[in-house]
Parts: C-alpha cells; sequence; structure tokens
C-alpha cells in the first residue's frame, strides 16, 4: 500500500488493509488497526518497530481522525 495523507512532517500509511502506521519525519509514532484488517496479515506490522502505540478503531475513517489527533497532541 501507500501513503494515505500527509501533513507536514506527518504521514499516515495504509501497509495492510485495515493496518495504517503513523510516523513524523520517518520514523514510527504510533499503529491503528481497523475492524477490517486480518490478524494473519497483520501481525508483521503490529510485533515489529518497536513502537507501543497500538490503538484500535472501528473505521479506517477512525484511523484518518485518530491520525489527526496524534499529530496534533491530542491522542
Amino acid at each position: 500500500m501507500s501513503v494515505t495523507e500527509r501533513a507536514g512532517e506527518w504521514t499516515l500509511d495504509e501497509k495492510e488493509t485495515g493496518v495504517f502506521l503513523v510516523k513524523r519525519r520517518g520514523h514510527l509514532q504510533a499503529k491503528v488497526v481497523t475492524m477490517e484488517s486480518d490478524p494473519s496479515d497483520a501481525i508483521e506490522y503490529l510485533l515489529d518497530g518497536g513502537v507501543a502505540d497500538v490503538i484500535e478503531v472501528e473505521s479506517p475513517e477512525d484511523a484518518y481522525e485518530r491520525f489527526h489527533r496524534i499529530r496534533t497532541g491530542a491522542r
């Protein structure tokens, strides 16, 4: 997949269906997982990277909302 949204130094990348990575200046800040994700496909992204924040949301729209909340400091 690819970068789905960019806001200044922040990006939201969808790596697999329902698995989004929030990055600032290319550094992983959080992982956002929707109900659409397939656990067998998502597991490598959830275990890789060493970031503590894995955020579960209902839909891709919620992932975009969470991205904007993270980048403005309102997790």
